[in-house]
């Protein structure tokens, strides 16, 4: 009697707790599945209609991709990212939202012809233009009574006085004139006359003292010594109180107004270079401001130690900031021509080629593969690739994550959206919970980072008896 009892009971024990779970399955059961489906029905709902979904990308982190619906772990849903429309028959690109570039910076330059070349950057030494300096040599001998500018350095105006000389021979040139000449203005010999005056030309007095010679009528001492030009006095050879020759150079005079710019170049710049290249100039006392030349001159020899060629460049001085002796750096533009260029800005260099984002409007940008040619100015020439007319990304650095993701970026910007994409954030090989994973207390699903770290609070299995897993 007592075991049919005890029977009686366990069974009732085994019915009740039967009874018990599944009422407790059917009340959680109902609330559980919308609440996993959920994200997934709606994504397939709120799909626009002939758009394709390429992954959902997580609302506080879009480098996080899934392929398939989720939530992180504060519960927001992933936002879906669909391919282009069908309308716009984009085979390849990507398409972005104009708030989206927006916000990126995006900025977009027209492909430009602009004068582009070989930039040709070397060191020089400015010099004096040697086709613009003048020598003072007396045609007679003499002695210096007075020298008026007695410093090298010393600027000079032409015709300015720059010395007084006593000449025997050229006192008794101006008797001899004056004798072929009557008091009364006639001349006994007109034949003397032009002999004696040639004789006055001959040794260097110009026809200014030779009229103010007739007008006076006697002879002058002291005879002045102008300056052939305008200038700086290079060299002085004499003192006041010395005496000079025909053979003496007394001064040499150097016209600042145009001056050289000697550069040296590499024997493989050669080719590129020919006379009349433009050239700027800039010097690091005078921080922005540059001159403008032209390249003039190539020596015909090679300089046996450094192994390179002097190059002579002509720069206007108007105001006399290029002294001589000065280091100057000089940019020469050798095989100068016009041709179609962008900003050194907008191409990505990569160890796959080089790339500009071709901008092809309402949002959609194309990778181009671009052929490189000189740079200069902060431009680059384009050889191939581009057209008049392309509009192309000046700052396209925020379409890469690194240079490594470059393959990947590429492949989906060149139309490979239907590979599935990288999972930024998950670890490699192992798959995502699916939507309909256990639900916890609260009914949610558990998230990626939940499941996948088991170092987070939520998820964490804590033993019985609140034992802890320290």
């Amino acid at each position: 009697m007592k075991s049919r009892n005890r029977i009686i009971g366990i069974g009732l024990l085994v019915f009740g707790v039967a009874l018990g779970a599944g009422v407790v399955w059917w009340l959680r059961a109902p609330a559980a599945a919308p609440s996993a489906n959920s994200t997934a029905t709606h994504s397939q709902e709120g799909t626009p209609k002939g758009r394709h979904i390429l992954y959902w990308a997580a609302p506080m982190d879009p480098k996080i991709h899934s392929d398939h619906p989720m939530k992180d772990s504060m519960g927001m849903p992933y936002i879906p990212v669909y391919a282009s429309r069908p309308s716009a028959q984009k085979a390849s690109g990507l398409s972005i939202d104009p708030r989206l570039a927006q916000n990126l910076g995006v900025r977009l330059v027209d492909v430009q012809r602009r004068q582009m070349g070989h930039a040709i950057h070397t060191v020089g030494t400015v010099a004096v233009d040697e086709n613009r300096v003048y020598s003072v040599t007396p045609r007679f001998s003499g002695w210096v009574t007075r020298l008026n500018v007695r410093a090298v350095g010393d600027p000079v105006q032409r015709g300015q006085v720059l010395a007084e000389m006593y000449s025997p021979e050229l006192y008794s040139a101006q008797q001899e004139y004056l004798i072929a000449r009557r008091q009364d203005g006639t001349t006994e010999d007109p034949a003397l006359l032009a002999a004696a005056k040639a004789k006055l030309r001959l040794l260097g007095m110009p026809e200014g003292q030779i009229a103010a010679l007739t007008r006076r009528g006697t002879a002058e001492r002291d005879v002045p010594l102008l300056a052939p030009a305008s200038g700086v006095v290079e060299t002085l050879h004499v003192r006041q109180g010395g005496y000079v020759s025909p053979q003496t150079n007394i001064y040499e005079i150097a016209n600042l107004d145009r001056v050289w710019v000697n550069v040296a170049l590499y024997s493989y710049q050669l080719p590129w270079v020919q006379i009349g290249n433009p050239v700027r100039l800039r010097l690091p006392a005078y921080p922005g401001k540059a001159w403008k030349g032209r390249l003039n001159f190539l020596y015909p020899t090679l300089d046996p130690q450094n192994r390179t060629v002097t190059a002579r460049l002509s720069f206007p001085n108007p105001g006399g900031n290029l002294r001589p002796g000065t280091y100057a750096d000089a940019t020469i533009l050798a095989s100068a021509e016009k041709t179609l260029a962008v900003p050194s800005s907008a191409v990505l260099r990569t160890t796959q080629g080089n790339y500009v984002m071709l901008g092809e409007g309402q949002g959609h940008f194309l990778p181009v593969e671009v052929a490189l040619g000189p740079e200069a100015d902060g431009w680059v020439a384009i050889d191939k690739g581009l057209k008049t007319g392309d509009r192309v990304v000046e700052s396209a650095q925020f379409l890469l994550y690194s240079e490594s993701q470059f393959r990947s970026v590429k492949a989906r910007m060149l139309g490979n959206g239907n590979s599935p994409p990288q999972h930024s954030g998950l670890t490699p090989g192992r798959e995502s919970p699916a939507p309909a994973a256990p639900v916890g207390d609260a009914g949610a699903p558990l998230t990626p980072q939940a499941s996948s770290s088991p170092g987070t609070m939520a998820g964490m299995n804590m033993g019985q008896g609140g034992q802890s897993h320290d």
